[in-house]
């Protein structure tokens, strides 16, 4: 469709383009081939009479022109966005729709199947994909999730927020320790001395760049443990704890559910750790769209059961 001379799908590409600076990884996010987006911005240069993107070195930096049509174009194709997905009469049991959710695994533990019970009562045609968090190439697992993977709704710790996406607080939880049940050493609970001579489990990221809130505060105060263990996956400490005198530190909400399956104490760190706090995070052109909003609304209420069990 053309609007005054310009294919309106051009400023899809506009928006990408001046984003990533970039025309291969805009390329990459338009799921276009390279010839194919180093067309559109031709016929963008030629639309607006300006270069839009200047070579620079080894990159491209927007021109002055381009600078002021970026927050233009985004509020643009948010408003449209709002416009083709307004629905006055949205009945969730009628929606037939497939939602992918990106999430640690402590999250998705903990409230992605309420959630899930939730729908199978009340929108039985929506499907979920739930999704680990995604390594991202600049750290920015948000724009990862939301941009490149197309996502609908991503759920990041409180610190890795994105400012340029909608967001709003999911779940607030505290760290704890967790023993097994049957370790001598632990029945009257133990002290800053005793976790810090302890072997420890602990939660590594793949990417060995991004730390866990407990490995971050540590590092922070100067504190080092001893690690015999270490895995890529919350639910996996239980077991390398248990029949041990080893320690791990994990989210309440998740060691209360490890204790309950495996022979394990939940008793409070001797450190005083942050309070973590998880935030929920969408695209900005979805954020009128009724199906993601009633998902987020469902999506909420059950973390905030979860929250007060």
């Amino acid at each position: 469709m053309r609007y005054r001379r310009l294919d309106l799908n051009l400023l899809v590409a506009l928006d990408v383009l001046l984003e990533e600076c970039s025309v291969s990884r805009a390329a990459q996010r338009l799921n276009l081939g390279q010839s194919a987006t180093s067309a559109a911005l031709g016929r963008l240069r030629e639309h607006f009479q300006d270069p839009l993107l200047i070579p620079l070195g080894r990159g491209l930096e927007p021109s002055a022109l381009a600078r002021q049509l970026a927050p233009r174009v985004r509020k643009a194709l948010s408003l449209v966005g709002e416009v083709v997905q307004t629905s006055l009469d949205f009945d969730p049991g009628r929606c037939e729709r497939r939602f992918t959710l990106v999430a640690s695994d402590y999250v998705a533990a903990t409230v992605m199947p309420a959630l899930s019970r939730v729908l199978a009562r009340l929108a039985p045609g929506i499907s979920l994909t739930v999704r680990d968090l995604p390594l991202s190439r600049d750290g920015d697992v948000v724009a990862e999730a939301l941009d490149y993977r197309r996502s609908d709704l991503v759920v990041v710790p409180q610190r890795r927020i994105n400012p340029r996406y909608p967001h709003s607080v999911l779940l607030e939880d505290e760290l704890c320790c967790v023993v097994c049940a049957h370790a001598v050493a632990y029945q009257a609970g133990f002290g800053l001395a005793e976790f810090c001579a302890a072997a420890h489990v602990v939660r590594e990221f793949t990417d060995g760049q991004n730390l866990s809130l407990d490995t971050q505060h540590l590092r922070e105060i100067g504190i080092e443990r001893r690690v015999a263990v270490a895995v890529q996956s919350f639910a996996l400490m239980g077991d390398f704890v248990a029949g041990t005198p080893r320690i791990a530190t994990l989210f309440r909400r998740q060691a209360q559910g490890l204790a309950r399956h495996h022979q394990l104490r939940v008793l409070p760190s001797p450190i005083a750790f942050p309070v973590a706090v998880q935030v929920v995070q969408w695209h900005p052109q979805q954020a009128s769209d009724p199906a993601l909003s009633w998902l987020r609304q469902v999506l909420t209420e059950q973390a905030a059961g979860v929250d007060h069990a």
